[in-house]
Order: C-alpha cells, then sequence, then structure tokens
C-alpha cells in the first residue's frame, strides 16, 4: 500500500537540529507529494494554520514551543490529523502525555527511515480509509436526499391524481394511510352527467415507489372513461390491459370499481383481489358481500371479461371498502385485526359514527407498533 498513499500526503516536519532535519527532509521529500519543513513548535503552527497539511511529523524537544504543545494544539483543532512524534527518550511521562494529546505514532531517535517511512504509511493509510469513508458517507446522503425528494414529489403526484376534489364528496368518507412517503394504494371517485358515483380503490404490488407508479395508468383510465360514462366491465377491462402491457411480469394490482345508482338503488361491482366489500344496513347487518371472484388487473390478457356483480339495496345502507392492510394489521403481539373485527365495529356502532370507530378500533389495534402495509378504508353512503 505505502508507497501510493505516501506520495499524495503533504507532510509537516518539525525539528530543531538541521542535520536531523536535512537528512529527514532529503528522505522524505523524494515519497511524498510537499514536505513543509518547520525549525521549531511555534513555526511549525504558523505553517501548520496557514498550509494544513495531511499529516506531522515533529521532535518533541524543540525550542520555543515543544512537539507535545504543538501537537495538543493541533489534535485540539483537527482530531483527526495525524501526528508522529519523534524523540530520544523512552520515557512513561513523555508517553502518557503523549497518549493523552491522541498522539497516533512515535518514532525514536536516531531515527531509523524505514520505521519512519512505516510509520507514515500506516496513518497515511487510516487516514485515506477514513477520507473515504467520510466521502462515501457524503455520497449515501446525497444519494438518499435525492431520493427522498423524489418520493416526496411522487407523493404529491399521487395526491393530485387521486384528484381530492372528487374525493370531497358528501356521500364518501375515506382514509388512506401509506406506509412509507408514497404508497400503493389509491383511491378515486367521479361521477357521471346523470349523477351516478363512480368509485375505486386499488392496492398495487409491493410498496413505495414502483407500486405507487403501476397505479398511474389505471387511474387515468378511470376518471376518463368515468367522465364518457361508460360501463364497468369496460373501465375494468381496458385497466387489466394497460397495467398487463406497461407493467412487470410480477406486478399487478388488486382493485374494486363500484358504480352506485342512486335514483335506483342499485350497485355494481368488480372485485378482483380486494378483501370482500360490505353493503351494510342501517342496523349494522351485512345485506350482501362483494366478494373477490376475479384475478386482480394484469394478470389475464385481451381475452379477459369483466364480470360485475350487481345488487339493489332497499333500505339506506353503507358500501364499506377496504386493502387488506387493514385486517392484516398486527398488534405489538402480533395479532392481526382482522375481517371479523371490522364486522363487530360496524354491527355495534350507528351509521354515522361508523367510519370514526374503524378507524380509532384500528389505531388502538396497532397501539405504538407500525403498520407493514398501506391502510385504505372507503365507505360510501347508499340513501333511499
Amino acid at each position: 500500500m505505502t508507497n501510493n498513499h505516501l506520495a499524495e500526503l503533504v507532510i509537516l516536519y518539525t525539528e530543531d537540529d538541521p542535520s536531523i532535519r536535512s537528512q529527514v527532509a532529503h528522505f522524505l521529500s523524494h515519497r511524498c507529494a510537499r514536505l513543509i519543513l518547520a525549525e521549531n513548535g511555534r513555526e511549525a503552527l504558523e505553517l501548520y494554520r496557514a498550509q494544513r497539511p495531511d499529516m506531522i511529523v515533529s521532535d518533541i524537544m524543540m525550542p520555543e514551543m515543544d512537539g507535545l504543545e504543538f501537537a495538543a494544539t493541533v489534535k485540539a483543532d483537527s482530531p483527526a490529523t495525524p501526528i508522529i512524534l519523534t524523540t530520544a527518550f523512552n520515557d512513561t511521562d513523555y508517553l502518557l502525555r503523549a497518549i493523552g494529546i491522541g498522539i497516533d505514532e512515535y518514532v525514536l531517535k536516531p531515527i531509523n527511515l524505514e520505521k519512519l517511512q512505516a510509520a507514515i504509511s500506516r496513518q497515511a493509510e487510516i487516514l485515506f480509509n477514513a477520507r473515504a469513508f467520510v466521502a462515501s458517507k457524503a455520497q449515501l446522503e446525497a444519494y438518499h436526499q435525492a431520493a427522498e425528494e423524489e418520493r416526496r414529489l411522487v407523493a404529491d403526484l399521487m395526491l393530485r391524481m387521486m384528484r381530492p376534489e372528487r374525493l370531497a364528496d358528501p356521500q364518501i368518507q375515506y382514509w388512506l394511510q401509506p406506509t412509507d412517503v408514497v404508497g400503493g394504494d389509491l383511491i378515486a371517485a367521479s361521477r357521471t352527467q346523470d349523477g351516478r358515483l363512480y368509485v375505486m380503490l386499488a392496492d398495487s404490488t409491493g410498496h413505495g415507489l414502483p407500486a405507487a407508479l403501476n397505479l398511474l395508468p389505471i387511474n387515468h383510465i378511470f376518471y376518463s372513461m368515468v367522465e364518457k360514462s361508460l360501463p364497468v366491465p369496460l373501465i375494468v377491462e381496458e385497466m387489466n390491459w394497460a397495467v398487463k402491457e406497461q407493467s412487470p411480469i410480477d406486478r399487478y394490482v388488486a382493485a374494486l370499481i363500484a358504480c352506485i345508482d342512486n335514483r335506483n338503488h342499485v350497485v355494481e361491482v368488480w372485485n378482483g383481489g380486494i378483501p370482500a366489500a360490505l353493503l351494510v344496513g342501517p342496523n349494522g347487518d351485512v345485506a350482501h358481500s362483494f366478494n373477490s371472484v376475479n384475478l386482480p388487473l394484469g394478470i389475464l390478457d385481451r381475452t379477459f371479461t369483466a364480470q360485475t356483480e350487481i345488487f339493489q339495496w332497499s333500505e339506506h345502507s353503507q358500501l364499506v371498502v377496504y386493502s387488506d392492510g387493514i385486517p392484516e394489521a398486527e398488534n405489538e403481539s402480533g395479532e392481526a385485526f382482522g375481517s371479523n373485527s371490522i364486522k363487530e365495529i360496524i354491527k355495534k356502532n350507528l351509521a354515522n359514527e361508523r367510519y370514526e370507530a374503524l378507524r380509532a378500533a384500528l389505531n388502538n389495534h396497532l397501539g405504538s407498533r407500525h403498520a407493514f402495509d398501506d391502510i385504505t378504508l372507503l365507505m360510501v353512503d347508499c340513501p333511499t
């Protein structure tokens, strides 16, 4: 190693004895990048402050300011600067003081030039390794900051993409809590010109940025096709092909798309990979479950045909849709929240209290534990 690092060093060498200084200077000047010479500690301190060398080699016994005082001043200013002391004394008191100051090595006089070079090389390796670590750490921090900024931008894009003004519909209550800055769950809602309400809950494979990017095409398709009042099966089939065509093989999107027709009291649902959506009456009983009987989006090709389920409600009801992050949420004991807990909370709370009751119950279940999956809840009022 030695010579490569040694050739990059700027060394400050301090020695009051002219003959020793000349001999060592001749030896080092051919081996390091630049050599700075000083005759005493005070001059050395001025040169150190002016030129900031990589390493210091200094005698201990010098006029005006001895090597230990000089070294202590340098270490107080720059603990990482390696200092090698040369001394004619193998004295315990000197060594204890040197250790207390943080001296890196010492070489006994008369100086053996090979031992001096070995000491310098050892300290050069430590110095350059430390610098490489600091540079690597700085690069990682810069990369992390850039990645965080990208994630924040995507999170903002996702928020805009969900069109919060559409979600501010009086018929809707929703809760979306991602596990990361960017989540893999999406909620969308839009009305047709004749007043029918379309809603979607989508859960992309994985978490974070890759999962979020997988939701972009289906979100665009949802809003553009609902604006044209197109039927649910056609919307689903177009979404399926978009995910199939634009996403990697192992990436797919579980989704539920529903159309709520208040005028005819009819709800039409396509469920592909989302936990069973519940249509519950005013007393909390489940009037109908829209189970997942389809594969998630992106698995089948153009031969896929979307089959929906239609149900007509007869009394004021609520459609409850949630991602698997809710029933699978574990408390500190590793117990899952479970689908039964959702039904029990719905059953024992009034219609206008169920949304907040579900949120409170889940937060209480999690306690201080962070959810491992995105949590998404969508409740749609189905009036008579």
